[in-house]
């Protein structure tokens, strides 16, 4: 407990400094490649004050010249610190637009070119998917929590398809990520970290190349097969029309 109090501080000073650090980093690099330097920094303070260790397999080697879709499952804010520590390409997350307007930190995402979904408005969610799969096309891997937000009950739950629509529009190879124990280091709600291990495993990439709009449930399927593989959890049906609505 003692080291998770510790942690908290270290939390908003590092956030403080790497936010004001990133905001120069974006006008000298247009990339935003300095600030994901920065980003990757960041994560490792945040684990290592609260004790968090990773441990990181892979089931095939990752091309850092090609552009992937990242897609892991989702159990705590943990999550993003470990997957910009864990894979071994350099990463943009799609995010909430209303992260993108908090003071420093947001504008901190923007110098870096992380790119925003309003999920709030379906058209404009569209637009923004689409102008991302043009930014992957030219090379930029991102990362999308299929299941939108993080598992209330600590098992997978059901994808939603607008981030197949993004890697089958940009023709971007998918690559299913597991995280286990991230929960149990901070659950959902909760404020503090606490210390421990995160296993992560990062499956083989999917290809989409000549796939169509009518292979996007297909798609989900297979991807949300393969975490649910790598999870060790059987594999479930999907609710009733789950995965079928259009935001990301």
């Amino acid at each position: 407990m003692l080291r998770s109090l510790l942690a908290l501080p270290v939390f908003f000073l590092a956030t403080l400094v790497g936010s004001l650090l990133a905001l120069p980093c974006g006008l000298v690099d247009s990339s935003g490649d300095l600030v994901l330097t920065l980003a990757r920094v960041w994560s490792r303070v945040l684990l290592g004050s609260a004790g968090v260790r990773l441990r990181v397999s892979m089931r095939a080697p990752l091309d850092p010249k090609r552009p992937y879709v990242v897609m892991p499952n989702h159990l705590s804010m943990v999550d993003i610190w470990a997957i910009f520590v864990a894979v071994p390409v350099p990463l943009r997350f799609i995010a909430k637009d209303q992260l993108g307007r908090i003071p420093l930190f947001g504008w901190a995402m923007r110098a870096g070119r992380f790119i925003f979904i309003d999920r709030q408005n379906a058209a404009s969610a569209r637009r923004s998917i689409d102008a991302a799969a043009e930014r992957i096309r030219k090379g930029c891997s991102v990362v999308i929590f299929p299941e939108g937000t993080r598992s209330r009950d600590g098992k997978l739950g059901a994808f939603k398809k607008g981030g197949f629509h993004l890697a089958i529009n940009s023709g971007a190879e998918v690559v299913p990520v597991a995280i286990k124990g991230s929960r149990a280091i901070m659950p959902r709600g909760a404020a503090l970290m606490r210390a421990g291990v995160v296993e992560i495993e990062i499956g083989a990439p999917i290809a989409t190349a000549g796939l169509g709009a009518d292979d996007r449930q297909r798609l989900l399927e297979e991807v949300r097969a393969r975490v649910a593989d790598m999870l060790g959890e059987a594999a479930r049906p999907l609710p009733e029309g789950a995965g079928r609505g259009e935001r990301a």
